[in-house]
This record gives C-alpha cells, sequence and structure tokens, in this order.
C-alpha cells in the first residue's frame, strides 16, 4: 500500500523566476522593506496544480530489509543476509569507482555520472574541473512501473500530523493548519515541541513520509526533506528527469532529454551542462530545461 498525500505545486514554465521573485520578497519582508511591485505581480500569476506526493511509512534499514528478506522462505540467516548486503554495497562503490558499470538483472544497471565546471577550451579542461561523480540508477523493467501493482491510500502529509500533535499536546481543539497545506501550498515539516521552519513560500510539498517511523512522532528523528521543482519551456520539445523529495544536503542529478527535432540549449539559470547535479538545499528550488529546434 503506497501511502500519498496532496499538493499544491506552481505548473508555470518561468517557475525558477517567481521562486526568486518569492525570495525576493521573503527578505525584504524580513528587513521591514516593501517588496519590488514587479516580483508581487509576478508572483500573482504563479498557477498551482494538485499532485500526489509518496509518504513512506517506515524507513527500512539493511538490517530491517535482511530480516524481511529471511522470512520469505530463505535458507540463510538474516545475519547472512545483512553481511551480503553490506558485502554487495562495499563491491558495488569498488566497481563504479573503477569505471564499470554494474547490471543486476532486473534490478537494473548502475553507473556514474560526472558533473564538471565548464572550461574555456578543451585543452584547458582538467579533471580539476570536475565537481563530482554521482551515482545513476537506470531500473530494470521490474521497477520501470510499479502502478499496475500498486494500491493507494489517500493520507495527512507529515506536517499535517504534526501540527495535529501540536494541538493535542497543547490541548487545544483546534488544528491550525496554517503553514502546511495552506493557501500558498508550503507543507513544511513543524516541530510540535518549538518553533516551525519558516516557509520559504515556494508553493511546492516537501515530501516528508506520513505516519511515523518505529514508533516516532511524525517529523521527530527524520532528516529534513528538500523538494526540488522541474520544468521544461514546452513539454512538446522534450522532459526532465530528478524532480521530487530528497533528504538535504543529497547531490541531486537532473537530466533534460530532447524530442525528436529538437535538442537540450540550457537551464534557466544558464547552466549548459547535461545532465547536471545540483545540491538539495533550497526547498522549491525549481529548474526549467530550455530545448530548441533543430535547424
Amino acid at each position: 500500500m503506497i501511502n500519498y498525500s496532496i499538493a499544491m505545486r506552481g505548473v508555470n514554465t518561468n517557475l525558477f523566476e517567481i521562486n526568486q521573485a518569492k525570495s525576493r520578497i521573503k527578505a525584504a519582508q524580513a528587513k521591514g522593506e516593501t517588496p519590488a511591485a514587479a516580483d508581487v505581480a509576478l508572483v500573482k500569476t504563479e498557477k498551482q496544480h494538485a499532485f500526489a506526493v509518496a509518504q513512506y511509512a517506515e524507513v527500512m534499514t539493511i538490517e530491517k530489509f535482511a530480516r524481511h528478506i529471511a522470512t520469505h522462505g530463505c535458507v540463510y540467516s538474516r545475519a547472512d543476509i545483512s553481511a551480503i548486503l553490506y558485502l554487495a554495497v562495499d563491491c558495488m562503490r569498488e566497481m563504479l569507482l573503477d569505471g564499470r558499470k554494474i547490471r543486476l538483472g532486473d534490478l537494473g544497471d548502475f553507473s556514474v555520472a560526472l558533473s564538471s565546471k565548464g572550461a574555456e577550451t578543451a585543452d584547458k579542461f582538467t579533471s580539476a574541473n570536475i565537481t563530482a561523480v554521482n551515482v545513476v540508477w537506470d531500473c530494470g523493467q521490474e521497477f520501470k512501473n510499479l502502478l499496475t501493482d500498486a494500491e493507494f491510500n489517500l493520507v495527512a502529509s507529515r506536517a499535517a500530523q504534526a501540527a495535529l500533535l501540536k494541538a493535542i499536546k497543547s490541548g487545544s481543539s483546534v488544528v491550525d493548519l496554517n503553514g502546511t497545506d495552506g493557501p500558498s501550498g508550503d507543507d513544511e515539516p513543524t516541530d510540535p515541541d518549538g518553533p516551525s521552519d519558516p516557509s520559504d513560500g515556494s508553493g511546492t510539498d516537501d515530501g516528508n513520509g506520513s505516519g511515523t517511523d518505529d514508533g516516532a512522532d511524525p517529523g521527530e528523528g527524520e532528516v529534513e526533506q528538500v523538494f526540488i521543482g522541474t520544468s521544461v519551456n514546452d513539454q512538446a520539445m522534450g522532459s526532465v528527469s530528478g524532480m521530487g523529495s530528497y533528504d538535504k544536503g543529497t547531490a541531486v542529478t537532473l537530466t533534460a532529454t530532447a524530442n525528436e527535432g529538437y535538442r537540450f540549449v540550457r537551464w534557466s539559470d544558464d547552466v549548459t551542462d547535461n545532465p547536471r547535479t545540483v545540491t538539495a538545499d533550497v526547498n522549491g528550488a525549481a529548474y526549467t530545461a530550455v530545448f530548441e529546434a533543430v535547424e
């Protein structure tokens, strides 16, 4: 059973510029200044649609996963399976660093992708320009799309559950959902025992899982989640992969794929690397892939 909540997200092709305007408005308000009229007008043009956001019910550690495997008629003990899984992780890392692509049947292919700083000419480019080495998982057929076998269950977001818990602890009969799924569409995690994180006004969902993790209160002991949004200047020209919610600080690979007759030009922030790697540090950061027709 896959739990999901509903979040409102911006769908404008200029979402990056809108989010930048929101950041400037927020900065101006923090200084007690009046936001620029152009920024306010730009934010008002944002259009939002409702989307599903997956909410995990539990974090399966490698030990829990090994125990689960052991219950499926496996002749090996949980300890044996855990040891094999740990060894597999070490060996996969070793082989990837040795320049190998790893193909694990229906699990799929594992390879590396590089991010780098551009050099003016090829002869000026050195390995020092390489800024990140990220693992790419090209999933096998069994993982391509789980839609046909999936069952879905609509739940409240983790932020909404945290707001409920806060109300219960304070003895209140009213739950304040402002800042969770309010008009702006923000879904920031709140701390039931302290101040909530300020919303960045991005109009996106943070993607935190719902329910509890090993009995913990919603939001407690969890790594902060950051949502990265992607879009294209014209959906007929191509698509982008990489949009989703990630642990804060994670290196995320974004890949722009052009349709036949078109080519990738740049990202909305003028970066031309494709694929490119970004760090999940700002909730609601958006990247638009710009394509153009091949002449």
